[in-house]
């Protein structure tokens, strides 16, 4: 679309072939490179012992979408009602000018998303 408007901002097609013969003249070989030495290297061994009998994993209590369902619900809810408010602000061409509630709402989105990844982590 630049182009075709002869614009200052276009950027010219040489650039994009001299992205394109780096991307094919370093970062592929390298990735082939670092396969084959990856391939070729000793196994790593580890100085410890491990117990010939495995461990006992317990059942899961809660099935995996309510822990999903859960852990979207409660940083949704917290959010809810600020975006309602500054969302319908904006539709309606007024302005927002509580800006220190949305921080106190930032700060409290930050405390309930690690929460709920700890006890989500545990509860898992």
């Amino acid at each position: 679309i630049l182009w075709s408007s002869n614009s200052t901002g276009a950027i010219p097609i040489s650039l994009y072939f001299e992205l394109f013969f780096l991307w094919f003249c370093i970062s592929v070989p390298l990735t082939l490179i670092g396969g084959f030495m990856g391939t070729k290297a000793q196994s790593i061994e580890y100085p410890v012992r491990t117990n010939q009998i495995p461990r006992e994993i317990p059942a899961r209590k809660y099935p995996s979408w309510l822990l999903v369902l859960g852990a979207g619900t409660l940083p949704f809810g917290t959010l809810f009602i600020e975006l309602f408010f500054i969302l319908s602000s904006i539709w309606l061409g007024r302005f927002y000018y509580v800006f220190g509630f949305l921080l106190v709402v930032l700060l409290l989105l930050i405390i309930v998303c690690a929460e709920v990844s700890v006890v989500l982590t545990y509860m898992h």
